[in-house]
């Protein structure tokens, strides 16, 4: 490690705000950027990089940091994005199988509820037209991501980010509506 960040990391574990300040102005938002190349949300980006620093104060004396402090922050940071993207998968699995046999209904049965029915078409409806139509393609029409990206020419590693995204846009627009909390 170079000298400088022994310099750094000495007073920030003495507990010098000034310098932790500095040190959060110098990478926060050069951080934020590089977590929006994984998980394409500003807010969740944000949050993760605050609470990121919020560890590094927390936990500075047990942080081991072997190259530097630049490239602790950028490994923490991709780290954090890559359980985000883990967890919002684990999490979705179930909630998207639910959310398909809501939409695939042609007659609703007697156990779905229109109201939820409503909430989830408002919501395809708000997030932005080329990922609505992803969204659609992928889970009301039961496409392969091959067959969507060949479709729209577009990779399928961008089809992929736009769905990952538009589940995030969809529980956030679902977990505001006080009904659909039971749900998430």
């Amino acid at each position: 490690m170079k000298v400088e960040d022994k310099i750094l990391l000495s007073e920030i574990r003495n507990r010098n705000r000034k310098v932790f300040e500095a040190l959060f102005y110098e990478y926060y938002p050069h951080l934020i950027r590089y977590a929006e190349g994984f998980l394409f949300d500003k807010q969740v980006c944000e949050d993760i990089v605050q609470n990121l620093y919020i560890h590094f104060w927390e936990n500075t004396h047990r942080i081991e940091i072997q190259l530097s402090l630049k490239s602790y922050f950028y490994q923490s940071v991709k780290n954090r994005c890559l359980n985000h993207l883990r967890d919002i998968h684990v999490q979705d699995k179930h909630k998207i199988l639910y959310l398909e046999a809501l939409l695939n209904e042609d007659d609703s049965p007697g156990w779905v509820d229109l109201e939820i029915l409503k909430k989830v078409q408002e919501a395809i409806a708000q997030l932005p037209p080329q990922m609505g139509e992803l969204f659609k393609q992928k889970y009301l029409f039961g496409r392969k991501l091959h067959e969507i990206a060949e479709t729209n020419q577009i990779s399928e590693n961008t089809v992929k980010t736009q769905l990952k995204r538009a589940k995030e846009k969809m529980r956030k627009t679902l977990l505001e509506t006080s009904s659909l909390r039971f749900f998430f």
